[in-house]
């Protein structure tokens, strides 16, 4: 009876611990993996472009004449309204011009008056037929004369007027000044850029939009900027413009973005990263993109021999502790996230790590 005693314990210890190793056996099977719970989100499409930035109104003022700078009255900063001198040339000598275009323009009234009287009292006595066609024609002839003399002094005040002006830098519309380029006493031969002017309008950026999102792109479409300069501040705009012809050399569309945000820190020429929403889907099923398994197939067409490659798609779910292999189709991603129009449900539970080591109907161990 002690013999069959024993013979009975020992045989329940062998069996214990095999079910013990069967299961430490299972256990060492199962992939230890990461997962993700789908739930309702809102995804949206947004397309990353970059550009620098530029003042609704930004000009630079040249000089018009080759003479030294006498005064500048403005430096970098200064807010200054339209029509104010910013700086001068010297001008001295023009001013004589002027003056003396002035006095010959005096002058040449005043004789065009003394020729005026005459002619009329010509024209009175022609019609009395006191004086002689001759003498009529001659008085008409030297009225004409004294008249072109004027017209030709006032062409010459206005020309010296005008060489006069132009020695005189003035603000063409209300702004800040961006840079002066002269000091006083230097030499700025005509042509050459003297003072940036930025208008208080705002400031805006022309974009390149390549030819695989020209199809997304539309006026009005919210951007959100962010500038490396200014760390941690998200500035807002609006899609202005949008060119109605490709650049023939790069194939790009050019579009204008106007910057809603009003800050001192926005200088023109600051580089921006702009990101422009193109699609949202509210309450809808995304994951994370690297959740996603991709494979292509190839399909021959029997009757022509073509062949056709077939991209699929596919994730790995979590069912009763199994890996279940789940064809899906996606659609927009925006910021590593992917959305799921069919294949997977509120609730299912995604691998996002280990996916690329289980297999279909594997054990799988879920780890946080």
């Amino acid at each position: 009876m002690q013999i069959k005693l024993t013979l009975i314990l020992f045989a329940a210890a062998i069996l214990l611990i095999g079910c013990q190793s069967n299961e430490e056996n299972e256990e060492v099977k199962s992939i230890p993996v990461k997962v993700f719970e789908i739930k309702p989100e809102t995804i949206s499409k947004t397309i990353k472009l970059t550009g620098g930035l530029t003042a609704y109104e930004d000009v630079i003022l040249y000089s018009k004449i080759s003479e030294k700078f006498e005064k500048i009255y403005v430096k970098a900063g200064d807010k200054v309204n339209k029509g104010q001198i910013l700086a001068v040339q010297y001008n001295a000598l023009l001013k004589q011009v002027v003056e003396a275009a002035e006095a010959s323009l005096k002058n040449a009234g005043a004789q065009l008056n003394l020729v005026l009287q005459e002619y009329e009292r010509i024209e009175r006595l022609h019609k009395q037929n006191a004086v002689s066609q001759q003498q009529f024609e001659q008085a008409l002839t030297q009225k004409k004369a004294a008249e072109a003399v004027v017209e030709q002094s006032q062409a010459m005040l206005r020309q010296a007027e005008e060489q006069y002006e132009n020695s005189f830098v003035k603000a063409p519309f209300e702004g800040i000044i961006a840079a002066v380029y002269f000091e006083i006493n230097q030499m700025a031969p005509a042509g050459q850029p003297v003072i940036q002017l930025i208008g208080s309008a705002g400031m805006k950026a022309k974009l390149k939009v390549t030819p695989k999102d020209i199809p997304f792109i539309k006026k009005g479409q919210n951007v959100a900027i962010k500038f490396p300069s200014i760390y941690g501040v998200e500035f807002y705009g609006k899609v202005s413009s949008v060119n109605q012809a490709v650049d023939q050399l790069t194939k790009a569309l050019e579009i204008e973005v106007q910057l809603i945000s009003n800050d001192s820190r926005l200088k023109s020429g600051l580089f921006g990263e702009f990101y422009i929403e193109v699609n949202s889907k509210p309450n809808t099923i995304a994951i994370p993109e690297k959740a996603l398994l991709r494979q292509t197939e190839v399909i021959i067409d029997r009757n022509t021999g073509i062949q056709t490659p077939m991209r699929k798609h596919f994730v790995f779910t979590v069912k009763d502790r199994n890996a279940a292999l789940v064809e899906v189709e996606p659609g927009i991603s925006s910021n590593g996230r992917i959305e799921i129009i069919r294949g997977l449900n509120n609730g299912d539970t995604v691998i996002v790590v280990g996916q690329n080591i289980v297999k279909e109907g594997q054990k799988v161990n879920v780890v946080e």
